[in-house]
């Protein structure tokens, strides 16, 4: 149950249990009421009967002397000199009034004369009053739950409005300004202003980070250049061979970064056509092992083949970080399955690190256990160029233990083919 139908079951209780307690202190306040009239209306008549009694000697209003079925609490007190009214119940319940009259024994009255009448306990009028305030409780009950429904749902709008604007943050673009903007003072709309105001922050923070990143790779670009075209020229001794390593790591790096800038400026698109992705996965692995030195890859294909709508650059990019991070990180065998769209990179390695299977890939963060052997921008990229493709990247654990990476393609325009996959 979401904030809107809790706040208003939470308002529709405690409206339900205030016109429970009013209807009830309602009630007995008119059912005692009502004893109150009763009593003091025999009462009266007690008087007017006793009045004609001492004067006349004769019964009027319906006075009885000494009733068999005067009740004995009233007898008791009568026959003490005091007069009274009392409520009876049982089957024929009645109110009663009761007085002494003429001298007896000791003090105490002769005899006693009273007057009773009818007291039902399903009162005509006490059925009404219960009914309306049964109409009245339920229909304010629901128009309660009504208003504070559309109450909590303004509420509600603009907790998902700042829930929305974190969730926009979370992936890095920028929130919608003029949903979170308030001008309200309570709290919600201090929350919205101040996730407004950090998401202004960050998003300026974040820019400027990708402009610092274009910006160095840039400016590296050109002299790391002017390095490898050096070294080329260079004789080819031991020293020299490493000058040149090093020399092409550089530029990887810088490449590798210029390319993670631009995946984060968003300006990169997907170039998209037809092809079988089993024959495309066999030879990017081919090249991988010929281009990276990746080796001991073994590719396998579940179900048909599938013919797939997508860019071979791109997937090329990704396929070759994951078998390149499997080969470094991980241990052989390498095993690339193909089932569908769906691409899985196995390796039998100690497996990603939790946080990686987690939070995804950071830059600059890599799971080697010494620095020096990666800049961990390899995944960077791969997650970067799986979401131009509008893929799906995942990292986790294989069953038989080690790493598994697994690339789920859109499946745009598959077509089933009856055609057996060739052997690597």
């Amino acid at each position: 149950m979401g904030i809107r139908g809790r706040i208003a079951l939470a308002i529709s209780c405690m409206t339900a249990l205030a016109v429970v307690v009013l209807g009830f202190a309602v009630h007995h306040i008119a059912d005692a009421e009502r004893e109150r009239s009763a009593r003091s209306y025999q009462d009266d008549r007690l008087s007017s009967a006793l009045q004609i009694y001492e004067r006349d000697g004769t019964l009027a209003l319906g006075a009885q002397l000494d009733d068999a079925t005067l009740p004995g609490p009233l007898r008791d007190a009568v026959f003490k000199n005091r007069s009274g009214t009392y409520v009876s119940g049982g089957e024929d319940p009645r109110v009663w009034a009761a007085t002494g009259v003429g001298d007896g024994a000791g003090g105490r009255p002769a005899r006693s004369l009273s007057v009773s009448a009818a007291y039902p306990d399903d009162d005509p009028a006490q059925v009404a009053l219960d009914r309306a305030l049964l109409i009245a409780g339920c229909g304010t009950v629901a128009l309660m739950a009504v208003v504070s429904w559309f109450v909590a749902q303004r509420l509600s709008r603009r907790l998902r409005l700042s829930a929305a604007a974190a969730r926009r943050i979370a992936a890095g673009e920028p929130p919608d300004a003029d949903a979170l903007a308030s001008n309200g003072r309570d709290e919600v709309a201090e929350l919205g202003r101040s996730v407004h105001h950090m998401a202004t922050s960050l998003a300026a923070r974040v820019e400027a980070e990708r402009e610092f990143t274009a910006d160095v790779a840039h400016e590296l670009r050109t002299p790391v250049a002017g390095l490898v075209a050096a070294a080329e020229l260079l004789p080819q001794p031991r020293a020299v061979e490493m000058v040149r390593d090093r020399a092409q790591a550089m530029r990887r790096l810088v490449e590798d970064l210029l390319e993670v800038s631009r995946l984060d400026a968003g300006v990169e698109r997907a170039d998209l056509d037809a092809c079988e992705l089993p024959s495309l996965v066999r030879g990017i692995v081919k090249r991988a092992a010929r281009q990276r030195g990746v080796d001991e890859v073994s590719v396998s294909v579940e179900g048909e083949p599938r013919i797939v709508e997508t860019d071979r650059r791109r997937v090329e990019r990704v396929l070759v970080n994951l078998l390149a991070n499997a080969a470094k990180h991980g241990k052989p065998p390498i095993e690339v399955v193909v089932a569908g769209s769906r691409i899985v990179v196995r390796d039998h390695g100690p497996g990603y690190p939790a946080e990686l299977c987690a939070e995804g890939p950071r830059r600059f963060r890599t799971a080697a256990p010494e620095r020096g052997t990666g800049h961990g921008l390899g995944l960077t990229i791969a997650a970067g160029q799986a979401e131009v493709l509008g893929a799906r990247l995942d990292f986790g654990a294989a069953a038989e233990g080690g790493a598994e990476a697994v690339l789920e393609l859109p499946d745009r325009a598959a077509v089933g083919l009856a055609v057996p996959a060739p052997g690597l």
